[in-house]
């Protein structure tokens, strides 16, 4: 009698844990499409890197222009903090400046936004760095010269599409 209440005990627990976690993933899933429809658009020119990693299938290296900029602009090896940028009329990101701690919107002009950075190592962490996309759509992709990405309230960015030199999705 009592191994079969352990028994039911363990598929409660099993399926309790179970719900709890589908309702986790599927509330961040809620909050990124959210993000996506809502956030601020900018817009990262890519830097060249190699294309393509065999090793992992189809799936592109991400460097941005912009990470040769915070780098300079920094002085340390390990650090959290934010990227000042001003959108251009294509919504490209500009660099203005670094800032150590969040600023209020409101402090900042209406044209500039702040983006989520780390600095690791001297490695600049600002976005994601790598791009997977189906098999045999290498060429396609190989045309990518920005990244398109969302901004949340907090600085993050979450990419949206690549696009090539006239702005448009690839």
């Amino acid at each position: 009698m009592k191994s079969l209440q352990r028994v039911k005990r363990s598929i409660a627990a099993v399926v309790l844990l179970s719900v709890g976690l589908l309702a986790m993933i599927n509330w961040d899933i809620v909050k990124r499409e959210a993000w996506l429809a809502e956030g601020e658009v900018v817009r990262l020119e890519l830097a060249p890197v190699d294309p393509r990693s065999l090793m992992q299938g189809d799936y592109m290296t991400l460097n941005y222009q912009i990470m040769a900029r915070i780098r300079a602009a920094t002085d340390g090896d390990n650090l959290n903090g934010y990227v000042r940028i001003k959108r251009n009329a294509d919504l490209v990101a500009q660099f203005v400046g670094f800032e150590s701690s969040y600023l209020d919107a409101s402090a900042l002009p209406k044209d500039e936004l702040l983006l989520q950075v780390r600095l690791r190592g001297g490695q600049v962490k600002l976005a994601t760095n790598a791009f997977f996309f189906q098999e045999g759509q290498g060429e396609r992709f190989e045309a990518a010269k920005y990244g398109e990405f969302r901004v949340n309230e907090q600085g993050e960015l979450l990419l949206d599409a690549l696009l090539d030199q006239n702005l448009k999705p690839l």
